[in-house]
Formats: structure tokens, sequence, C-alpha cells
């Protein structure tokens, strides 16, 4: 019996032990393998928002700053996601049945600007899901594209992953929708109990600035003071300001995310900011 290979339709590139591959749907402008310097920040965008360069056993994703980004924090995404509200009439085409489009309503905080007001394909890469209330059916779909939306908030009509298995009924069929994972982030100790935090950044960056965020292997993290001091105290979460803490310390940090893995070794008593094997995304 013959096996039919699958044509593989994305980019990657392979070269002495690292990685780099793109995320699904990457603008033409930014399908880009050149191996990059993770030490290296950008002041113009040069890959797509997520794509994975692997080193090894160390991961990272390429990401966007909103704010001061110091390597020794978590690196987390303050911003909320956008409203949960009722689909509005839907454009010409949207909303249908096998439809890639979509029209939502965009809130008067959403996008870097904090006011609604949206640059082209400023939302892509991040995430809709189109149904999510009471006996509706949830379609989540990653945003491919938009035009700019230049009024504060307002209805958008995006282009998304794949096809619509369920229609939108205006005024009925809740949507809701947050931006790519990585866009608009902060590593700047001031992280709270509401913020997932999704890696250490390999370097200083500044808002406006591109940057890598290492998401799992070896990294040292920055320790609140109670990391490893104990027989079997292997486990580390994030505190609220996105340094680590054992987990059977938790008393002392409100927040339970899980890290990863201590990779150094303490004595009784003794406490360190430790090695850490993240495992957040590989």
């Amino acid at each position: 019996m013959a096996i039919e290979l699958t044509k593989v339709g994305h980019s990657l590139r392979v070269s002495n032990g690292r990685e780099i591959s793109l995320p699904a749907n990457p603008p033409k402008s930014l399908v880009n393998l050149h191996m990059p310097d993770i030490e290296t920040v950008d002041s113009n965008q040069r890959y797509p928002l997520g794509t994975i360069f692997r080193d090894g056993d160390r991961s990272y994703r390429y990401a966007y700053a909103s704010g001061d980004v110091k390597p020794y924090w978590g690196v987390y995404k303050p911003k909320k996601s956008n409203v949960n509200a009722a689909a509005p009439v839907q454009a010409t085409g949207a909303g249908a049945i096998g439809s890639l489009t979509v029209t939502v309503t965009i809130d008067a905080e959403i996008g870097v600007l904090t006011t609604g007001v949206l640059s082209e394909n400023e939302l892509s890469g991040g995430y809709v899901v189109i149904g999510n209330g009471v006996n509706q059916y949830p379609q989540t779909r990653q945003i491919v594209s938009h035009p700019a939306l230049a009024t504060t908030g307002g209805s958008l009509t995006l282009t998304i992953d794949r096809p619509l298995g369920v229609a939108v009924v205006a005024a009925t069929t809740n949507i809701e929708l947050m931006e790519c994972p990585y866009y608009c982030v902060k590593a700047d100790g001031l992280g709270n109990g509401y913020a997932s935090f999704i890696g250490i950044a390999a370097c200083v960056a500044v808002s406006g600035q591109y940057f890598w965020i290492q998401t799992w292997g070896p990294v040292w993290i920055t320790s609140d003071g109670n990391t490893c001091n104990s027989v079997g105290d292997r486990t580390l979460v994030w505190a609220n300001n996105g340094s680590v803490v054992s987990s059977n310390d938790i008393t002392v940090e409100d927040g339970f995310q899980i890290a990863g893995i201590a990779l150094d070794m303490s004595s009784v008593g003794a406490s360190n900011a430790p090695f850490v094997l993240l495992q957040i995304a590989p």
C-alpha cells in the first residue's frame, strides 16, 4: 500500500542543532529563516510574532514589548482580552458557514494604544472565540489578518485560519478575542495575580522593541529568597513579581503557575536563585 507524504507548507530551517520555524500563515513580508542573535533587539519587526527558535534544549519565542523588559523577571502580558460582546451586523460574506471572515466588536481599550484604534494586522496571531455563551457552540480560531481601525473601537472584520462550522447570528452570538500572547508584553517586576508568565527575556528591551523570550530549557531566574531550601524542594512556581519560589513555600506568595524545576542543589536552610529547567512551551 502506497503512503502519500504530506507536503510541508510552512517554513522551517535546521542548522547545527538550531532550528527556526515560522508560525502558521506568516505575512509574506516577514518570511525570514535567518538564525537570530537572541541578545539583539529589533526596532523593526524581523519575524512573525511567536516564531520559534530552538537552540539545543532551549526554546525561544519572538515577542513585542510594550514596557520595560528585564531578563531577571518573568515576562507577562498585562493586557486584558477584548470585551465579550454579542456579534455586530456581519460584513458581506462574513459569519456564514464556511466563511473565513467574521465581524467583531472592538472595545476602546484593546491594542497597543489601549484606545481601540488598531493598525493593519495588529491583532494577527491572536485568537477569537465565536459562540462562547450559553447554549452556543464555541469555535476558536486564530486571527490571520484585518484592516486598520481608525476609530476608538467599533466593528472590524477579521480573516481567520479555518472556516466557520456554525453561522454567526448578529446580536446573539457572543464573540471574544485576545491579542497574540507574544504581543505587548513586559518584564518589570510589577506583575500581579491576574497575569500569567510566558518565559524569561533573552536580553533587556524597552517599549516598542522586538525581542526573544526563552520558554523552555535551562535558564537562571531570580528567586524571592525561598527556593530549593529543603529536601525534595524541586518544583518552582512564579511569584507575582515574576521571580520564582519553591512550590512548598507558596504561603509566602499568591500565584501558583508552574515555572519548571530546579536544576541545581541547595542544602538544608540554604536558599538561592537557581538554574531552572523552564517548562512553559517547548
